[in-house]
């Protein structure tokens, strides 16, 4: 399932604009970018497929950082083919795209994986 890379930031800023505006007042020095091509995928799923890496955290986690300023920004990484891939049609490729950056948006926020994984993220 394929979007347009104009419609998948639309989607991607839908779910950040439905973010309750207490979350969206701690971002602080962050980007988030789009790329086009994804990490390639080296580690087989429990499937034997490929195993995708959809979105990528780079930064330090909130619950870490001293507030003394902090030169480079954190990123959150949105990896647009690889959420394609494993999308089956329109509907899953919304819903993966918010899970996707709801997931990083955690990472963030200093959530670990185990704990999102628990949350379904």
């Amino acid at each position: 399932m394929e979007i347009s890379i104009e419609e998948f930031e639309k989607e991607i800023l839908k779910v950040l604009e439905d973010l309750p505006q207490k979350f969206k007042d701690k971002f602080e020095n962050i980007d988030f970018l789009i790329e086009e091509e994804g990490i390639s995928p080296l580690i087989r799923g429990k499937s034997g497929g490929p195993r995708y890496t959809l979105g990528l955290y780079h930064g330090l986690p909130m619950t870490s950082k001293t507030h003394r300023g902090q030169l480079f920004p954190d990123r959150i990484i949105i990896y647009k083919r690889s959420i394609e891939a494993v999308s089956r049609d329109i509907r899953s490729l919304k819903r993966n795209i918010k899970r996707v950056v709801l997931h990083e948006i955690g990472h963030y926020f200093g959530i670990s994986e185990k704990k999102l994984k628990d949350l379904g993220y």
